[in-house]
């Protein structure tokens, strides 16, 4: 009688954990795709990071030699500071000083004031245009029209707008409302500069706003209305008690952005008024650009500005996330 052959467990075993990692393997396959991006992008990231927080201790001009592999730092164009481009600029340099806290001023000033007249104006776009039985397609293409524009375009028309024989002080005039013209340019005058530009960014952010907000109307189940107005609830309540509690998450993520944009953001500022009048449209990030690529040429110093920068956005964002967790 001829024996059997004897069954090794360990066989089937690995032969299970050979299929397991191939199953695995394939359902993952889709990461071998983003990897070498990936790949690239960390070292790169990674590396910039690093040497923008190294430079932030370092005066440095731009000229001579600086670098991290192998680290090289050329005197007298490059010398070590320590923490003295952070003091400078905080506290210890007045001019500099008093021209960033300024800046920064501006900022806040432009973040609040952006982000509340683009809710207040998106939210009853969108509830407007989810009304509409009609058109809804060429609305929407309509609103869109500012983000589809080239910035720069768009920058330069309101320019023409603004400027003294511009447009809206040709329109004011028209009405008979001369006294209330800019007669230097509402971008040429230091009390009305900066609400010129917030007019811009406010009509810039309204159309992904609206957008936003309509996604989210369109998901409100509309038995929730109909239930309410059963009970006697009138629009406004219906606004107060049902739209704005359910849109809170879209709320959050339009102010998130439109905060980190009025932080982050001086490309307009560098195009209609580079800071002028007199610095009253002054903004951090284009103090950055000017001491990183302007006459000045303080890499160090921008650097340092940059992250002083961003833990404000960070704070301001991380706040704005626990008002929402607390919310949920």
């Amino acid at each position: 009688m001829q024996a059997r052959p004897a069954i090794v467990a360990g066989d089937g075993l690995a032969s299970g954990q050979r299929k397991s990692f191939w199953r695995r393997l394939k359902a993952n396959s889709g990461f071998l795709f983003i990897l070498p991006a990936a790949l690239i992008f960390t070292v790169f990231g990674f590396y910039t990071v690093v040497y923008s927080i190294v430079l932030s201790f370092f005066r440095w001009n731009g000229f001579g030699k600086f670098s991290l592999l192998p680290f090289s730092c050329q005197y007298p164009a490059c010398a070590f500071v320590g923490l003295g481009n952070f003091r400078e600029f905080l506290y210890q340099e007045p001019t500099r000083s008093r021209y960033f806290w300024w800046a920064l001023e501006h900022n806040i000033i432009i973040g609040i004031v952006v982000t509340a007249g683009t809710v207040l104006i998106a939210l009853p776009l969108a509830i407007a245009l989810n009304r509409a039985a009609r058109g809804q397609s060429v609305y929407r293409l309509l609103i869109m029209l500012p983000m589809v524009t080239a910035g720069i375009a768009i920058y330069y028309v309101w320019t023409f707008i603004y400027e003294p024989d511009g447009l809206l002080n040709t329109v004011l005039n028209s009405l008979g409302l001369g006294f209330l013209q800019a007669k230097q340019g509402w971008l040429g005058q230091s009390n009305t500069a900066l609400p010129a530009l917030m007019v811009v960014l406010v009509w810039s952010a309204v159309p992904m706003a609206t957008i936003l907000y309509l996604a989210g109307l369109q998901t409100i189940d509309r038995d929730l209305y109909e239930a309410a107005i059963m009970d006697g609830a009138n629009p406004w309540q219906l606004l107060w008690r049902i739209t704005w509690p359910l849109l809170y998450p879209v709320t959050v993520i339009i102010v998130i952005t439109s905060i980190n944009a009025a932080f982050q953001g001086y490309e307009m500022v560098y195009l209609m008024t580079y800071g002028g009048p007199a610095g009253h449209t002054e903004v951090v990030g284009l103090q950055i650009f000017k001491y990183g690529f302007g006459d000045q040429r303080q890499l160090g110093m921008a650097s340092a500005m940059s992250w002083v920068l961003f833990l404000a956005v960070f704070v301001v964002s991380l706040f704005n996330l626990r008002i929402m967790r607390s919310r949920a």
